[in-house]
């Protein structure tokens, strides 16, 4: 396996806690703040599987792996994906915070900022990211990466994303139902 497939996968997963996570900012825009537990249960997903599963296997295994090369001629990419990954978790935090205050208008400025900076790095993943591991290792290399990234965090991981992927299923389903999409 390549170690872009696995992350091809995690954002798979990842677009479809925004899709559920715009849709929450599209009712809260209307007055309504979504259920507490339902926005408890996407952060959980957000945090836990965006954060700890996929943002750790690019930061402690992918990104460092990339970094061998005594030139450090990635570090300028990768200090600019870190620094996204760090602005990502500060607006989870602003998400956080809206709900413990019932703060409407911050909920739907962290959300909509939250969809659409996330949005934007996936697609600089997939173009700028993905091209440089293709360049960057070995047919062997990538296996090796793509097997540590698999078995990071696996203990925690085994224990958890069955459980988040059914909440994020159910989110999914219910928040589809509630508010149509936006128009352009």
């Amino acid at each position: 396996m390549k170690s872009t497939t696995l992350l091809l996968e995690d954002h798979q997963h990842m677009l479809r806690a925004l899709n559920v996570l715009e849709s929450m900012a599209l009712l809260a825009e209307r007055g309504q703040l979504p259920d507490e537990s339902d926005v408890k249960e996407l952060l959980e997903f957000l945090d836990g599987f965006g954060d700890r599963t996929h943002q750790g296997r690019e930061e402690n295994i992918l990104f460092p792996a990339l970094l061998r090369d005594r030139e450090q001629k990635n570090y300028p990419e990768l200090s600019s994906l870190i620094f996204e990954h760090n602005r990502q978790r500060s607006l989870i935090d602003g998400l956080q915070d809206a709900m413990l205050t019932r703060t409407n208008k911050d909920f739907v400025y962290c959300a909509n900022r939250l969809v659409q900076v996330l949005r934007q790095h996936i697609q600089e993943e997939e173009k700028t990211l993905f091209p440089l591991v293709d360049s960057t290792f070995s047919r062997d290399d990538d296996a090796c990466v793509a097997e540590d990234m698999k078995t990071q965090d696996k203990a925690w991981l085994d224990k958890n994303f069955p459980r988040l992927l059914r909440q994020l299923d159910n989110l999914t389903a219910k928040y589809s139902m509630k508010t149509p999409r936006r128009t352009a």
